[in-house]
């Protein structure tokens, strides 16, 4: 997505002579209502990996905000002792041309790293992006659009805070389920913790349904993620139920295929830690 106007989350960018950039983070609750939840939750990580990103590459003037960009493939590691909210980071920059590859470190205020993370994207600098993705939109409102009676799983077995709401149903006995995520539930207002060009279901929510099936496989027992791997093939439209089928389930790891209206689009994992 294009990145939004305004200061954004990290500041205090400092470019290094190797094209690295450390930075600072915010504290700003008020702004950055998600820096309430657990600093190692999936979408906390994905949000912060978005700011970051955008954050670095302006610093380093390298950044079209004009042009469409999609992260497909993300991995990350968070360590395994106790840590405060990110403070400070750094940012690789490991692409060329059109493709974007990056490396992210997260660190607390004790300089205890939280996460170390990987990624890669593209950036769509001559297709017409708008027009390319208005074809999918209609398609959904024609055939795939959200049904009212859709039923989302229990709160309680979803380890949800009081601000968050569920975005899948209950679970199958062969293993699937479904996610629904809207303008509604899944944006500000009515979500205080997402956030997005709204244009379709991006990693940040994929992090959270992956979290909340997690919770599900566990029948609401707390978990810790550790870490978490999502290979994003494609786009997945609002407002649209999209399918999850369980393909792997330890006790320290889940793997699930994501499928919306018969189409592959992504395959996400977590790996997961005892207390």
């Amino acid at each position: 997505m294009p990145a939004p106007p305004g200061p954004g989350y990290t500041i205090d960018h400092e470019v290094r002579d190797d094209g690295s950039v450390r930075f600072a983070c915010s504290d700003d609750l008020a702004s950055w209502p998600w820096l309430a939840l657990d600093p190692r939750n999936p979408l906390v990580i994905q949000t912060q990996f978005f700011w970051a990103s955008v954050g670095a590459t302006r610093a380093r003037q390298t950044r079209d905000d004009d042009k469409w960009s999609a992260l497909t493939w993300t991995d990350w590691k968070c360590s395994s002792g106790p840590v405060g909210s990110a403070s400070w980071g750094q940012f690789r920059d490991k692409g060329s041309d059109n493709q974007l590859s990056f490396e992210i470190d997260l660190f607390d205020a004790a300089d205890r790293q939280i996460v170390a993370a990987r990624g890669r994207g593209v950036v769509f600098r001559t297709r017409n992006f708008e027009t390319w993705r208005d074809g999918a939109k209609r398609e959904i409102k024609a055939t795939g659009s959200a049904p009212a009676d859709f039923v989302y799983a229990d709160r309680a077995l979803l380890n949800l805070s009081e601000r968050e709401v569920p975005l899948i149903a209950p679970m199958t006995a062969d293993r699937r389920t479904t996610a629904l995520i809207t303008k509604e539930n899944g944006l500000p207002p009515a979500h205080p913790y997402f956030s997005g060009s709204g244009d379709h279901v991006n990693s940040t929510h994929l992090a959270e349904v992956a979290r909340q099936v997690a919770s599900l496989c566990r029948d609401g027992a707390p978990l810790r993620v550790t870490g978490g791997e999502m290979d994003m093939r494609r786009y997945i439209e609002l407002g649209s139920p999209f399918e999850i089928a369980l393909e792997e389930k330890r006790d320290d790891r889940v793997v699930m295929a994501v499928s919306q209206m018969g189409r592959d689009c992504s395959t996400l994992a977590l790996t997961l830690g005892k207390l």
